[in-house]
């Protein structure tokens, strides 16, 4: 009885020591604000999917949408990951998160009033891509700003946590929501969640960060980004293999509403669904951050990179809601340890002061999903959603496979 106690002790010790990080009073806030700004990007993937699909009941617009919103976060990342080297990350946060809470209650007021109509929804994906090219990579520099090098292996999974555990209760209680109250109030909710965010923000103390000369010019800064990034096998190598997820994987979860008259679901279902990859992300994520440093990483990251698009086409191949579940939750499992790991890699793979640009060239490949999820759109309306997006996940694995071989360099990490 006393091995098995302290067994429990020394796990309990373990689970304190991996999670840590959140005892410094500056990552707790930034945790819950990246909590909070999760929720709102759910209740916005939520509620856009929901009306577009009320709005045209095409696959095809709801590609075309989010491919004008990953464009503009495609082109105009390099310049802001270079504006993150330049200024203040906390700074930049604040504003972008600003600016995103206002475009969510604007479109709030527009659903609410009965006026959207699609074309709005392309101005307010500009809008959010360009508002996307600098958060996103701000917010992942910011990590290695609040922790540095000697925690940023437990911060990454643990930050990460604060994406899959909302994606757990996001997108049914945006169903919920949309289901009882309508599509304006998931944009409403965004909205306020946003803006949470923000005033979380604001109250993180000072953090370290390199700064370049100001009077160096912002096309320069940003062409040594790029040329230190081609120079760098091991980040060149991350660039190459994380592009096969980005394009051809990711864009699955836009057109799961296109699977709820297969699974006899309905908006509330559609919520419901949507979850599952969150619990796997969650269960992924706490055993990374109990497992913490691991010798092979870039191993890992391949082999999650090749399960994750398999457990993708299993949930294309049943007519079960409970079977597509739980191959969404393998999905999400998956899923999360390729993305903190990745995180990571590049976070230590950077230099100081390059590390704004190579997470803005990480985040590039957001952009890219969105054209993965135009082809993807046409491809459904060609051959329906199980077909078409079974098609996307066989080429995925087979690329994964192939970029194995190619970069030698990922798989030293």
């Amino acid at each position: 009885m006393s091995a098995i106690a302290a067994r429990g002790k020394g796990f309990v010790s373990k689970l304190a020591s991996s999670y840590s990080t959140l005892g410094d009073r500056s990552f707790r806030y930034f945790f819950f604000s990246s909590v909070s700004i999760n929720f709102a990007m759910w209740f916005q993937m939520i509620g856009l999917g929901w009306l577009v699909f009320k709005l045209t009941n095409d696959p095809a617009q709801m590609g075309i949408i989010t491919a004008v919103q990953g464009g503009v976060l495609f082109f105009l990342s390099p310049l802001a990951g270079a504006l993150s080297d330049r200024v203040h990350r906390r700074r930049l946060l604040i504003i972008t998160t600003a600016i995103s809470a206002v475009q969510s209650l604007a479109l709030a007021a527009l659903v609410g009033s009965g006026s959207a109509q699609v074309w709005h929804l392309y101005i307010f994906a500009v809008l959010g891509g360009a508002a996307a090219s600098v958060s996103q990579p701000v917010r992942q520099a910011f990590v290695y700003d609040l922790v540095g090098r000697e925690g940023i292996v437990r911060a990454v999974p643990i930050n990460n946590l604060s994406q899959s555990g909302v994606r757990v209760l996001g997108p049914a209680v945006a169903g919920i929501v949309i289901g009882f109250s309508g599509t304006a109030s998931a944009f409403y909710i965004q909205g306020i969640l946003t803006l949470v965010s923000m005033g979380l923000t604001v109250m993180i103390g000072p953090t370290s960060q390199a700064k370049l000369d100001t009077k160096e010019g912002p096309l320069r800064t940003l062409s040594q980004g790029i040329r230190y990034a081609a120079g760098n096998p091991a980040i060149l190598g991350l660039l190459g293999v994380s592009m096969v997820p980005a394009l051809l994987v990711y864009p699955y979860l836009q057109f799961l509403p296109f699977f709820l008259d297969k699974l006899d679901a309905g908006p509330r279902g559609y919520g419901v669904l949507a979850t599952g990859a969150g619990y796997g992300g969650v269960i992924g994520l706490t055993i990374l951050t109990l497992i913490g440093e691991v010798r092979r990483k870039g191993v890992l990251l391949l082999l999650a990179q090749a399960l994750y698009p398999t457990a993708v086409a299993l949930f294309t191949l049943t007519n079960s809601f409970p079977l597509a579940m739980a191959c969404l939750v393998l999905a999400g499992f998956f899923n999360s340890f390729y993305m903190a790991t990745l995180n990571t890699l590049f976070l230590i793979s950077a230099r100081e002061d390059m590390r704004g640009r190579v997470m803005a060239l990480h985040t590039m490949q957001s952009g890219v999903g969105p054209l993965g999820s135009l082809a993807m759109g046409f491809a459904i309306r060609q051959w329906g959603p199980s077909e078409a997006i079974l098609g996307f996940m066989l080429v995925a694995i087979a690329l994964v496979a192939f970029g194995a071989l190619l970069f030698g360099s990922v798989r030293r990490l």
